[in-house]
């Protein structure tokens, strides 16, 4: 198990100084948060931020941008136009030698297009392994449930999940234990039923309404457990901790404590 801390924790700082405080906490690696501003392709000094990671030698993992990037659109001029930015991410994430890549599966409107949405995004992300060429995992997420009836994120179900890492040959699972939580799932349950398809676990707390993205201890998560299940595989386990809630120096306080293993 390594530990490591996502730049979306400290999002209040450009991505140069999050890499930077995150690897002087003597983490093992750090996953870049591909949403603006941080590791967005179109808007990121490319050089500079490859500089910045050769600096520390740290695994490097990206989390592919979702806000208006939906895998699960049934509207083909978009999907397209939704495909052609996620592929620029992989490539980009292949230039700064990320181990892997992590997708939102998307969302439709109504829940009996759940399985219709689940195979459209399983071929969107067919297209990210082509783009790949093997050099990197392309990872699915868990997403959290929506309370609205007119929002069901592929994914927030394991049944959902699992249809789509099926339909995807040689795809992994990016597990959200947060996600996973807050959707009235064990996430203990969750990890047991991947096998061998887990590759990372994204580490947050909540109380099990929402995904507040709290700092281990602050909700009600059995993450103690889940984190001795964790401990002899060979998985990433990355925090991502709520940078609106929390100051820099309270989360990498809290992944020290992960790190050492005091959650």
């Amino acid at each position: 198990m390594k530990v490591g801390l996502s730049t979306w924790s400290l999002l209040e700082q450009d991505v140069y100084s999050a890499v930077k405080k995150i690897g002087d906490a003597g983490s093992e690696y750090v996953e870049l948060w591909g949403e603006v501003p941080h590791a967005y392709p179109d808007l990121v000094d490319r050089m500079r931020l490859k500089d910045v990671l050769s600096t520390y030698g740290m695994v490097v993992t990206t989390h592919a941008p979702f806000t208006d990037l939906n895998l699960a659109s049934p509207f083909q001029p978009v999907k397209g136009a939704v495909e052609r930015t996620l592929e620029g991410c992989v490539k980009f994430s292949e230039f700064l030698g990320a181990k892997m890549v992590t997708f939102h599966p998307g969302s439709v409107h109504n829940a009996a297009l759940v399985p219709q949405a689940a195979e459209s995004a399983a071929s969107s992300l067919r297209k990210m392994m082509e783009a790949s060429g093997g050099a990197m995992s392309i990872n699915v997420e868990n997403q959290s449930k929506s309370n609205s009836k007119y929002h069901y994120p592929v994914g927030s179900t394991f049944e959902s999940l699992t249809r789509v890492l099926s339909s995807v040959p040689g795809s992994r699972c990016t597990l959200d234990v947060g996600h996973a939580y807050a959707s009235g799932l064990d996430p203990s349950e969750c990890l047991g039923g991947l096998g061998g398809r887990l590759a990372e676990v994204h580490v947050s707390d909540n109380a099990g309404s929402a995904d507040d993205h709290l700092i281990p201890g602050h909700g009600t998560a059995p993450l103690g457990k889940l984190m001795e299940e964790m401990r002899e595989r060979d998985v990433l386990v990355c925090l991502e901790l709520n940078p609106h809630r929390y100051g820099p120096d309270q989360i990498l306080d809290a992944f020290r404590q992960a790190k050492s293993g005091r959650l």
